[in-house]
């Protein structure tokens, strides 16, 4: 069989791919069904592979992955050099682990696992074929120490069933517990921080901290288990509500209750710690939990109600599904990517890279990493994703050169699934992203964090985000001076909910953050619209704040509490990052001449401010505190509430295109809030 190229838009002639005079596009298909022939292979890397050795007798080149499942045991990597390229994968499923389309359960049948089971009448085992698991890149693995400060490309195996993650069996089933007390906090890495004053970092050999269960009988059995070889961990926010980590057990005092864990915290234990642990088949004893023996290959679970027949699938591949470096004009069109490990495209230096129509979901890390200028991620769905949807660069911040790239019409739903903080649905660094008529959904942390310059976040819609966290907000940077230009615009946040006391946002420019613009936006039933923690030349104007706890916290920290960390310009990181950017040549010098006055001009107070000719409708202001130096002006409190039906009408005509949030005659000359075009289109 030969490659299909074609001449014209009406005319397909099929010649051999070397003889090719036409020249426009040569097709290769992918079929792990069909045998081979000259055009037709059985996988992606071989795909890959026919275009790289015919790459000199067509202009263009397409891949043609069939519907249907294909397996990527090894992560596919793409030439540099490769002729521009299309993969065409509607219906196609790239997965990146053991899919089983109609599992073969039986009984548990190990006795020394059924005296393990709380509850064995529950529980169905499935054999994993031995050839079934081989050939993977990475393989069946159990926990990985992750967290806060401690990123990793991939997570440990997981397991799913009907399409959905199941639960590694843990205490409790949902949620966390909370310590019963702390009887050491162990050593504390943050303590010896190349930020901390020389003359008060503390260097201490690693050590675990120890915290009390508060349940004997858990105690002893769990003691027992881990006696006998069992690999316990434990998942907690030990300090900070936005510190998460998993850490593994080193032991438990079956007699106290002490739990002690293997490996420090980054900042130790304290009392108000909440915790799960996790990998343990004692506590094997709700539906929708599970527990591999992998020296067995047997999958031990509670199964949903109805899902003994539905397709099950473990997650083996430990890096990435694709992997492009300096590559131009690749268009990957259609296909979803499921079931790895790790995630599904890392693309670096790359130009005009385009993902369209893609769907990303049940991958254990970052989705996508996209290093580049000039490339798009379009209509694509991200949803159970184990870390971050898309990590965004490009460009030059020397030069304040434009990447140029965009996330656009994509859709962001329960992204952060296990790598729990600061892994959003996307991230941007650089100069010059897009984000825009996205929607972020049902997230325990952030929608989307930035550092960089000159990025557009706009028109996305983002709502029930930094639900399991505090001190966080929708939107998120911060200490750091320089990362100016930035605009947030046209965006609609609502049901951020949470409390004063855990500080959640629906936008956050934490410690310091300067030179940024919020305007146009509307916040409804937010806990506190904005928090911004004593920065620079910040404008916050036109907004509109509906029913929410607060409109604004704008604070005087490195005045206050903050002081003393920005004293020191060798250890500062406001600093070091100021250093680090050329603000006394251009285009630096004239875009921003006052990153010259920061260090001599007011030091520390949030100079420049600006919150003005915002609506407040059944909000109030909240605190400014300096407002010598932030300009407050022109605002307009509205005592009388917005019905909620009418502000939820509002949050249904999300991509319709048309609706606007108008106060009329309330308000003449406030700007209208284009709340149709905000999240993908739905026209």
């Amino acid at each position: 069989m030969h490659p299909r190229l074609s001449c014209s838009a009406a005319t397909a002639i099929v010649v051999a791919a070397r003889a090719a005079s036409c020249g426009q596009v040569a097709v290769v298909v992918v079929d792990p069904h069909a045998p081979p022939g000259e055009a037709v292979v059985s996988t992606l890397e071989q795909a890959v592979a026919w275009v790289a050795l015919h790459k000199e007798d067509a202009e263009q080149f397409e891949i043609r992955l069939t519907p249907g499942l294909h397996e990527v045991r090894h992560t596919v990597r793409f030439p540099p050099d490769l002729p521009p390229l299309r993969i065409e994968g509607s219906g196609a499923r790239l997965v990146g682990g053991v899919v089983i389309a109609t599992p073969d359960w039986v009984d548990p049948a190990d006795p020394a696992i059924l005296a393990r089971l709380p509850d064995p009448s529950g529980v169905r085992a499935l054999v994993l074929p031995p050839e079934a698991l081989a050939g993977w890149s990475g393989g069946l693995s159990g926990p990985v120490h992750r967290g806060m400060g401690h990123g990793v490309s991939a997570v440990r195996t997981e397991f799913f069933v009907a399409g959905h993650a199941l639960t590694p069996a843990r205490w409790p089933d949902q949620g966390f517990a909370p310590v019963a007390g702390i009887l050491d906090p162990g050593s504390t890495p943050r303590n010896a921080g190349d930020d901390i004053p020389e003359s008060e970092r503390v260097h201490e050999p690693p050590r675990g901290g120890t915290f009390l269960l508060g349940d004997a009988d858990r105690a002893a059995r769990w003691a027992g288990a881990l006696a006998a070889g069992a690999d316990l961990w434990a998942e907690g926010y030990w300090w900070w509500d936005w510190a998460d980590e998993q850490i593994p057990i080193a032991s438990i005092d079956a007699a106290t209750g002490a739990v002690t864990l293997a490996l420090p915290h980054t900042y130790g234990l304290r009392d108000t710690a909440r915790f799960y642990v996790t990998n343990l088949p004692e506590e094997l004893d709700a539906p929708g939990e599970y527990w591999i023996d992998p020296g067995a290959g047997v999958v031990y679970a509670w199964l949903p109600e109805g899902a003994a027949h539905a397709e099950a699938a473990l997650s083996m591949l430990d890096g990435p599904m694709l992997e492009c470096t300096g590559g131009r004009g690749v268009t990957i069109d259609g296909p979803t990517f499921e079931y790895g490990r790790g995630g599904a495209i890392v693309a670096t230096g790359v130009d005009g890279l385009e993902i369209r129509g893609c769907t990303f979901r049940n991958l254990g890390a970052q989705a996508v990493r996209l290093d580049g200028k000039g490339s798009a991620i379009r209509r694509c769905l991200f949803e159970e994703v184990g870390g971050g949807g898309v990590a965004l660069s490009g460009g030059d911040r020397a030069t304040l050169t434009h990447a140029d790239n965009t996330v656009e019409d994509c859709a962001f739903r329960r992204c952060g699934r296990v790598l729990r903080t600061y892994n959003p649905a996307i991230s941007l660094s650089g100069v010059g992203q897009r984000v825009a008529h996205n929607e972020i959904a049902d997230l325990p942390h952030i929608a989307i964090m930035f550092g960089g310059n000159e990025h557009m976040i706009e028109a996305n819609h983002i709502h029930h985000v930094v639900q399991e966290t505090g001190d966080a907000g929708a939107i998120y940077c911060g200490r750091d001076w320089t990362i100016h230009g930035t605009v947030i615009r046209g965006n609609l946040f609502h049901d951020i909910a949470g409390s004063d006391a855990r500080y959640q946002n629906a936008v956050y420019l934490d410690d310091m953050a300067s030179g940024l613009t919020v305007e146009g936006n509307l916040f409804i039933r937010c806990n506190w619209g904005m928090l911004v923690g004593g920065g620079r030349d910040n404008t916050i104007r036109n907004n509109a704040f509906v029913s929410c706890g607060m409109a604004i916290h704008y604070d005087a920290r490195g005045v206050g509490w903050m002081a003393k960390s920005i004293a020191d310009p060798a250890t500062s990181t406001l600093h070091k990052n100021l250093a680090a950017v050329p603000i006394d040549h251009e285009p630096w010098k004239s875009r921003y001449p006052m990153l010259a006055t920061y260090l001599t001009d007011r030091f520390g107070r949030p100079v420049g401010g600006v919150f003005e000719g915002n609506a407040l409708i059944n909000t109030p202001l909240g605190n400014i505190d300096d407002r010598e130096c932030v300009r407050v002006i022109g605002n307009i409190t509205l005592t009388p509430d917005v019905a909620s039906a009418e502000a939820d009408a509002l949050i249904a005509a999300v991509g319709d295109g048309v609706t606007e949030f108008d106060l009329g005659e309330a308000v003449p000359g406030f700007p209208p809030i284009a709340v149709g075009r905000a999240g993908p289109s739905s026209r």
